[in-house]
C-alpha cells in the first residue's frame, strides 16, 4: 500500500506537469471552416464570392462589400438538427441533438464618393463556422479487447499518463509485478473478454468570426476589399467509455492462502471533459471584376489564424468491484485536472470564384426568368496547422506538429448555387462538396463532405425576408479507446483497436430578416 501511494505521487509530479492533451485532432477541429451565414447564402451554397452583396459572402470575400448599392441589415436566426448512427460490432445506434443560433448578423454602410472610388463601403458583421453539437451513442459487446489492454501497452511503453493509467493504478485496475517489473490487469492476463462496452460522446459550441471590412467600387467594374477578422472558439467534449458484465475471473487470495478470491472488475467507467476557448486574429484580401454585365470574376485570399486557446480537461475512472477490499470499500473514483494554455496556427486559404447574371431574354412569345448561377473553389493546405506552446512553455509540440505533416494534405472545396428571380420571389439552390484533408483518403472526394440547400426569398422595397434548409452529411471513424487518435502510428502494440463507424448529419433552417437603409 505504501509502495503503490509513492509511485502515485511519484506520477502527478512528473506526468501532470509536462503532459499536454492537445494533438492534431484538435488542431484541424479548429482549423476547418464550413461558411455559413444568411439564407441565401446558405440556400446557394456559400458560392457568393463573385458575386457579392451579401452580408455573409463578405467573410469569404471581402471584395464584396464594395457591390452593395445602398445600406443593409440583415439577421440570421439559425435552428439545427443533429443525427448520428454509429454502428458498432453490428449494433447500430441512433441518436438526435438540436440546437438554436445566430449565424448571421450584420451592417454594410454605403457612401457616396467623386474621386477614383464611386462609392466606398464598410461592414461589420459576426457569421459563424462551425456548429459542435454532436451525441454520439455506442455500445457492444467484445470478445477480443479492453480499455484495459490499451492502459497496460501505454503503462509498460513509457506512455504511463496521469490523466489514464495513473486514474487505472488509483482505482486498483492496474497492477504491478515486482518480479517482472512490469504493469498487469487480471483481465488483460486471463484474456477472458466478452463484457459489454459502452461509449457516450457529447459535443456542443461553436466558431465564428466577427468581421470589419472595407471597399471600394470602381467605375461598376473593380471591386476591392480588405478586412479584419477576429475569431473566436468555444468547445466542450464529455464522454464516457464504460466496460460491464465481464466475465468472472479468479485468483489467489494473499489474505487466505489456499482460497481464491474474486478480481475481475463488475464495471469500470472512465469519463473525460474537455473545457475550450479559445480567439484569434486573421486578414482578409479580395477582388471582383466585371468585364461584362452578365460575368463577374473574383478571388480572395485569407491568412492564417492566429489563436490562442485555454483548455480545461477533467479526467475521472469509476470501478466497482463484486468483492470489498480491507478496508470495506467496493469501488473507488479517482480524477485529475489541469489547465493548458496554448497556441495554434492555421493554414491560409485561396479562393476563387465566377458569376453568370442573366437578365430575362424575349423567346418568341416568351420571356426567359433572371437567373444567376454562382461557382466557387477554395484551396487550404492542412499539413501547414502549427501548434505552438504559450509563452511561459517550455514544451515544444515537435511530435505533434511532425504528425500533423506526416498526416494531413491539402484540401479542396467547391461550392455552387443557382437562383430564379421572378421579381418579389427568388427560388435557390445548391451544393458544396468540402474533400478530406487526410493523406490516407487517396481519390479527391474519399472522406469528402457534402451539403446540399435550397430556398426562398421575398423581397420588399425596404425589407426583405429570406428561407434556406440545407442538409450535411459526412462519415468518420469513432475509435472505441481513442489510442489511435493518441497514438496514430502505435495505438496498442500487437493488439487492434475497437472502431465504429458514425454517419453524421446536419440540418440548418434559416431564416434572414433583411433592411434596405
Amino acid at each position: 500500500m505504501i509502495y503503490r501511494k509513492f509511485l502515485t505521487a511519484l506520477v502527478l509530479i512528473l506526468f501532470v506537469s509536462l503532459s499536454f492533451a492537445q494533438n492534431h485532432i484538435d488542431a484541424l477541429r479548429y482549423s476547418r471552416q464550413y461558411y455559413s451565414g444568411t439564407a441565401k447564402s446558405d440556400a446557394m451554397g456559400n458560392s457568393l464570392s463573385a458575386l457579392g452583396a451579401d452580408l455573409s459572402a463578405i467573410t469569404v470575400n471581402p471584395a464584396g462589400i464594395a457591390v452593395f448599392k445602398s445600406s443593409k441589415f440583415t439577421l440570421t436566426p439559425n435552428f439545427i438538427i443533429n443525427n448520428s448512427e454509429a454502428n458498432y460490432l453490428g449494433n447500430i445506434r441512433n441518436e438526435n441533438k438540436y440546437g438554436f443560433t445566430f449565424s448571421n448578423i450584420a451592417y454594410a454602410g454605403v457612401k457616396q464618393s467623386s474621386g477614383l472610388f464611386k462609392t466606398i463601403n464598410f461592414g461589420i458583421s459576426y457569421n459563424s463556422y462551425n456548429d459542435y453539437r454532436k451525441h454520439t451513442v455506442v455500445s457492444g459487446t467484445n470478445y477480443e479487447s479492453s480499455i484495459l489492454d490499451y492502459f497496460v501497452y501505454n503503462a509498460n511503453s513509457d506512455r504511463y499518463s496521469a490523466f489514464r493509467e495513473d486514474l487505472a493504478w488509483r482505482a486498483w485496475l492496474l497492477n504491478y509485478d515486482d518480479a517482472n517489473q512490469e504493469y498487469y490487469t487480471f483481465v488483460t492476463d486471463d484474456k477472458t473478454y466478452g463484457e459489454s462496452q459502452r461509449n457516450e460522446v457529447a459535443t456542443k459550441g461553436g466558431s465564428g468570426e466577427f468581421t470589419f471590412s472595407l471597399g471600394g467600387n470602381i467605375a461598376d467594374k473593380l471591386y476591392l476589399g480588405v478586412s479584419l477578422g477576429l475569431t473566436s472558439v468555444n468547445y466542450r467534449e464529455e464522454s464516457v467509455y464504460s466496460e460491464s458484465n465481464f466475465p468472472i475471473i479468479y485468483a489467489p487470495d494473499n489474505n487466505n492462502p489456499g482460497d481464491s478470491i474474486q478480481v475481475n472488475p463488475d464495471r469500470l467507467d472512465y469519463k473525460q471533459t474537455l473545457i475550450s476557448e479559445g480567439n484569434g486574429i486573421n486578414g482578409k484580401f479580395g477582388f471582383i471584376y466585371q468585364p461584362f454585365k452578365f460575368l463577374r470574376i473574383g478571388g480572395a485570399v485569407h491568412t492564417s489564424s492566429g489563436y490562442k486557446f485555454d483548455d480545461e480537461y477533467i479526467t475521472s475512472m469509476y470501478a466497482e468491484y463484486p468483492v470489498a477490499d480491507d478496508n470495506g470499500y467496493y469501488d473507488y473514483e479517482p480524477d485529475t485536472a489541469n489547465i493548458f494554455v496554448w497556441k495554434l496556427q492555421t493554414p491560409f486559404r485561396a479562393n476563387a470564384g465566377i458569376a453568370f447574371i442573366l437578365d430575362s431574354y424575349e423567346i418568341g412569345k416568351f420571356y426567359t426568368v433572371p437567373i444567376t448561377f454562382t461557382l466557387d473553389y477554395e484551396y487550404t493546405d492542412y499539413s501547414r496547422m502549427t501548434l505552438k506552446p504559450d509563452y511561459y512553455s517550455d514544451y515544444s509540440f515537435d511530435n505533434e506538429n511532425y504528425t500533423i505533416r506526416d498526416l494531413f494534405k491539402e484540401s479542396h472545396s467547391f461550392r455552387t448555387g443557382i437562383e430564379f428571380n421572378f421579381g418579389s420571389v427568388k427560388l435557390r439552390g445548391g451544393y458544396a462538396v468540402y474533400t478530406s484533408p487526410y493523406k490516407a483518403d487517396i481519390n479527391l472526394f474519399d472522406g469528402a463532405k457534402s451539403i446540399y440547400s435550397g430556398g426562398i426569398g421575398f423581397a420588399g422595397e425596404h425589407s426583405f425576408i429570406d428561407f434556406s434548409y440545407s442538409y450535411a452529411g459526412s462519415s468518420e471513424t469513432l475509435n472505441m479507446y481513442q489510442a489511435a487518435n493518441v497514438f496514430p502510428y502505435d495505438p496498442m502494440g500487437d493488439k487492434t483497436e475497437p472502431a465504429a463507424e458514425v454517419n453524421n448529419s446536419k440540418q440548418f433552417i434559416k431564416v434572414t430578416l433583411g433592411l434596405r437603409l
